[in-house]
């Protein structure tokens, strides 16, 4: 049946936003760059894929005309966002055009039939935890930036590790990723039970899913999270995003981490060292950012040099008695790790001119970061 509906703009729009971002890139099925509407009595539903993501959103609208359709994405997105109306009106005509009215605009958007877009998986209801989306979101923040990008070698390392742990002081979830040259991570104690989780294997949600569950955790105060053999279910409010998971396993990080010393640290302030960083790395080599660290008793001395453009040298306090220590590392690794953090004084863990650096604050309970040093 020929969908019709009056939907209000303000709505549609945000969720055209949410949704536009998923759908199938250039190359895939051409019904993959389209968002399918459903239209019921209770109102419209849109849902977007490209496969491995899936986001389905509810929007009040006054259904006319009940129906399915599947529109193009970026366009029906700009149509509504360049609008000025209050409210949409969308109309099927003949081969799957839709009529678009907002205010004085009529436009005519080609489609594709409902029927050639594919079924949004199924998911359990029975399996899923609740966690407050605050603790989610931090979760992401502090470590999505390492997460390997496309092409860059290990498969594995193009998606972020989820744990959960259950400890007599209360339930806690842990992620992890690496990109091979670094590794973050972060846990964070959950007021929720976690014991519907089903994670006794590894859970590798890729780095799109992870990016589109940090942004519906902007949309409600908590989200639910369920863990299932192929996939991984976020809901909150009127958004449901189901994510295909990888298949395969995670470097061991818990033996990287251990292999660091803490017996020695070399204390910084945060914001100092940020600041030097910033101009340190103008001269680096665009590659690999490689930044020379001069570590002496009570500071830091930071330089680079770039063959075309110059050099830069920067003198840092630090709190350190140990030995004078002379190492490399991606400054560009380094100022990510540091900007993600919220305590004033860091303390870098160095235990000899080949190892790594382990990055920890005190105002930043749960939270790592391991950078490998690099020849200069």
């Amino acid at each position: 049946m020929a969908i019709a509906l009056n939907v209000p703009r303000p709505e549609f729009l945000a969720a055209l936003a949410a949704l536009q971002n998923i759908t199938g890139k250039k190359g895939t099925l051409a019904v993959l760059s389209n968002l399918l509407l459903e239209a019921d009595q209770d109102g419209l539903t849109l849902t977007a894929t490209d496969l491995e993501v899936g986001l389905r959103c509810r929007v009040p609208a006054e259904v006319i005309t009940p129906g399915e359709i599947t529109l193009p994405a970026r366009k029906l997105f700009e149509l509504v966002r360049e609008s000025e109306a209050e409210q949409i009106r969308l109309e099927e005509h003949d081969n799957c055009r839709v009529k678009i009215v907002a205010g004085s605009s009529d436009c005519r958007l080609a489609g594709i039939t409902a029927e050639e877009f594919p079924a949004f998986p199924p998911y359990r209801e029975d399996n899923m935890a609740t966690i407050a989306s605050e603790t989610m979101a931090d979760l992401i923040d502090k470590t999505i930036y390492s997460v390997a990008q496309e092409g860059e070698g290990n498969f594995n390392l193009a998606g972020l590790l989820l744990e959960k742990e259950i400890l007599a002081d209360g339930h806690f979830l842990r992620m992890v990723s690496s990109d091979g040259h670094r590794l973050s991570m972060m846990e964070k104690k959950v007021e929720g039970d976690l014991t519907p989780l089903e994670m006794e294997r590894v859970i590798l949600i890729p780095r799109k899913g992870v990016q589109e569950i940090r942004k519906i955790c902007d949309s409600e105060e908590s989200l639910a999270i369920g863990i299932e053999e192929k996939q991984v279910v976020a809901r909150a409010g009127s958004f449901t995003l189901v994510i295909r998971l990888m298949s395969g396993d995670f470097p061991d990080y818990k033996s990287i981490i251990k292999v660091i010393n803490k017996n020695n640290f070399i204390g910084l302030e945060r914001k100092s060292l940020m600041h030097s960083l910033r101009r340190v790395n103008i001269f680096t080599e665009d590659r690999f950012n490689a930044v020379q660290f001069l570590i002496e008793k009570d500071s830091v001395t930071l330089s680079s040099q770039n063959m075309d453009f110059g050099s830069a040298k920067e003198e840092v306090a630090a709190k350190y008695d140990g030995e004078t220590m002379q190492l490399g590392f991606n400054g560009k690794y380094f100022y990510e790790s540091l900007q993600v953090m919220a305590s004033e004084m860091i303390k870098a863990y160095i235990n000899s001119e080949e190892s790594p650096c382990l990055i920890q604050g005190d105002h930043d309970p749960g939270y790592l970061s391991v950078i490998m040093p690099m020849k200069i």
